[in-house]
């Protein structure tokens, strides 16, 4: 059982009840998916605000998967499909799970604040960003840091990054946000954020990525996460990968990288080994380290990059996992030109 079993709930709800007041209205049929190592007080908030709002809502509980993007139990998944909206809680992601993007196929929603996120993490940081704000940055992101038909992209680091990929027809372009945009509306990505061929329908918060699909297997050379990865969390010593062909040939470090391995053995497939597939660029500017990667990887100036699954972001790659590891102070090259050097953006990312 989670190690907040017993603990009090306490502090503002206000950040938490915004998108469900927003987005339930009373008598929605509404799932709320947990597992028994997730911190109870979050699934156990969401149905009071729930309740208060008149919604028909369930709770699903069950073991813990063994891998992000492991589906729920059949039954649950089952459920999802008969549901008005999908909330998922769980500690592991499960937004991009097979039952979840069979639902948003469909037309059922999702509420996403899965990845093992504490009450905490939903009181303060990230989740008080304004997502007009992120918005804006998305469009200046696509605009100024990439540019018009950006094609390579360069990553370094101080631990030893020494990476390239392809972005050639990657960038999405989000557009400017109008006045009247609504934050707390659940995003239709194919339209609202013009990303074409995916059925991607969902609310995520924390949030705060420009979400980037690089060209499968263009990239090359040495990626080393400093900061947080999924499954581990916070990263006592670097993780190395050395790719080859977009492929993941060999993992280097510590404590952490053994236990990177074993887990990529015993529940990824050859696909897990696909990387990157994802490079975004975090920017919300309220983001803290938390040691969990569902926050680190939006905070300012940040990128993560993925392994495996990248449909959900624009690419090709389906696998049975995805995982996300985090740099905290990368340098970025676009076509030669630096745009971010130490995790500091060198060109306008806001409006002034």
């Amino acid at each position: 059982m989670s190690n907040h079993t017993g603990s009090l709930m306490t502090g503002p709800l206000d950040h938490l009840r915004r998108p469900f007041t927003r987005n339930v209205t009373k008598g929605q049929r509404v799932l709320v998916i947990s597992d028994f190592e997730h911190d109870p007080r979050v699934w156990q908030a969401i149905m009071t605000i729930l309740a208060d709002l008149g919604a028909e809502a369930s709770l699903s509980l069950f073991d813990r998967r063994p891998a992000d993007y492991y589906d729920p139990p059949s039954g649950v998944c089952e459920a999802m499909m008969a549901s008005d909206l999908n909330v998922l809680v769980s500690s592991t992601g499960m937004l991009h799970c097979d039952a979840n993007l069979k639902a948003m196929g469909a037309g059922i929603p999702a509420f996403c604040l899965d990845g093992g996120m504490t009450l905490e993490m939903l009181q303060s940081g990230g989740i008080t960003e304004s997502m007009k704000d992120i918005a804006i940055r998305k469009h200046f992101v696509s605009k100024n840091v990439f540019g018009e038909n950006p094609q390579t992209c360069r990553v370094t680091s101080r631990f030893g990054t020494d990476f390239t990929y392809s972005v050639a027809d990657r960038i999405t372009k989000p557009p400017m946000p109008s006045d009247d945009f609504d934050e707390y509306r659940i995003v239709d990505f194919a339209k609202d954020e013009n990303r074409p061929g995916n059925k991607l329908l969902y609310y995520l918060f924390p949030t705060g990525e420009f979400n980037v699909a690089p060209v499968e297997y263009s990239a090359s050379g040495k990626l080393v996460i400093d900061l947080t990865i999924h499954h581990i969390g916070r990263l006592y010593s670097p993780i190395e990968f050395t790719v080859e062909d977009g492929r993941i040939v060999r993992i280097d470090g510590g404590a952490e990288a053994r236990i990177l391995r074993d887990h990529l053995d015993r529940w990824g497939d050859e696909n897990a080994y696909l990387c990157p597939a994802e490079a975004s660029i975090g920017i919300n500017s309220k983001a803290v380290i938390r040691g969990n990667q569902r926050e680190d990887k939006n905070i300012w100036g940040t990128m993560h990059f993925g392994l495996g699954t990248n449909v959900d972001v624009g690419g090709s790659i389906m696998s049975s996992i995805h995982m996300d590891g985090v740099i905290l102070e990368p340098t970025l090259y676009v076509d030669g030109e630096k745009r971010i050097e130490d995790g500091r953006f060198l060109v306008p990312v806001e409006p002034s």
